[in-house]
């Protein structure tokens, strides 16, 4: 028997927690805005595939088929905030080292995917990178599925739904994102949209990385 009550509260709770702005939105838009609709899908498509990846851990987890030291978690978070910080601090370096060369050619073009080249390769391993660098969210989703875990009489049935809502949600409204920056009002600002996003993925990098540093100092 499938509890649509409880389905539907864990379909708004994922669907809240996808959409809220976060380093890997700011990220998706970034490329999205600055490099084109391809460059930001394949950016999409790689946080997808790093979140299955984490969702299967954090269900092997559950079941008691792996085990994880916290302190591994811990270190491996360490790492992602330094890739995060990476990533928005190179992009901003490129970015204002292009504006400079502008400014010393005196030609005003904007920085977009025609100028400034970014392989769909490399484009899905910056997402996949910040999205699989981020191991506290099994630690979230060990926490968060047995609460729904009953949505059915079948513990493998209630996870197989509960996986493919994730991942329909996750490729939809990421993708959404990606779209939404083809917007002309995006196309307008993609400057500044991108500058903003770098800026994001650093804070995030920093204090992401203060916090962790502090806890493992404790």
């Amino acid at each position: 028997m499938l509890m649509i009550e409880l389905l539907l509260t864990y379909t708004l709770a994922v669907f809240l927690l996808i959409i809220t702005p976060g380093p890997v939105i700011a990220l998706i838009i970034r490329n999205a805005s600055l490099y084109g609709f391809k460059t930001g899908f394949f950016t999409s498509i790689g946080v997808n595939l790093a979140s299955l990846i984490l969702l299967i851990t954090a269900i092997a987890i559950i079941l008691g088929i792996l085990k994880v030291s916290p302190l591994i978690l811990s270190l491996l978070s360490l790492l992602g905030c330094v890739f995060i910080f990476y990533l928005g601090a190179s992009s901003l370096y490129h970015t204002f080292k292009s504006y400079k060369n502008q400014l010393s050619s005196k030609i005003p073009t904007p920085l977009n995917e025609k100028n400034v080249k970014k392989t769909l390769t490399s484009s899905f391993l910056e997402g996949f990178g910040l999205a699989i660098g981020n191991p506290k969210d099994i630690i979230f989703l060990v926490a968060f599925f047995p609460q729904f875990i009953h949505i059915t009489n079948s513990i493998t049935l209630s996870l197989s739904i509960l996986v493919t809502i994730w991942v329909i949600l996750d490729v939809g409204i990421l993708v959404g994102y990606v779209l939404l920056t083809q917007k002309a009002i995006f196309f307008k600002y993609q400057n500044i949209i991108g500058l903003m996003s770098n800026i994001i993925l650093i804070f995030v990098g920093v204090f992401g990385g203060y916090y962790l540093l502090h806890s493992l100092s404790l």
